[in-house]
């Protein structure tokens, strides 16, 4: 029987997540097949739902940067670390200062060649697109693509 203090010691939710995010299409050999679980995995391979089952298999690794820094807003230091910032913000310098910004994401893979696109920035950065799109240059201006 469980006592009161191991019942408030235990995750309600199991353990965390590994890091990472599972690849949209299996294109490696899995580690291990047939989990329910990150923790069913070796290292740091994720538990990893496709139309063949769930596998083991290495995350995907998205990059939260800050942004290019603007000189705006304030020189207080308004954070000191991401710790004490929300809803994903981070804690960045901004030219002068350090406050709580959205962060510049970069997701895997590259833009390839730049073709000709039609001109106007629809994205900023990765994070502006769609699943696993990235934000890649146009002769003029910026525009969201598969990755190669």
């Amino acid at each position: 029987m469980l006592t009161v203090v191991q019942l408030l010691i235990m995750p309600a939710d199991g353990p965390p997540p590994k890091p990472g995010q599972c690849p949209r299409f299996l294109l490696t050999f899995p580690s291990r097949l047939g989990c329910k679980e990150d923790t069913d995995c070796p290292n740091d391979d994720k538990c990893c739902s496709y139309h063949c089952g769930s596998v083991c298999v290495s995350p995907v690794h998205i990059k939260a940067l800050c942004p290019d820094s603007t000189g705006t807003e304030t020189c207080d230091d308004l954070c000191y670390s991401d710790s004490d910032c929300f809803n994903g913000k981070k804690c960045c310098y901004n030219g002068c200062g350090y406050e709580c910004m959205p962060p510049k994401i970069v997701k895997p893979g590259h833009c390839g060649s730049i073709p000709f696109h039609p001109c106007g920035d629809n994205c900023y950065h990765d994070g502006y697109c769609a699943g696993e799109e990235k934000c890649c240059p146009s002769f003029c201006g910026h525009f969201c693509k598969a990755p190669i």
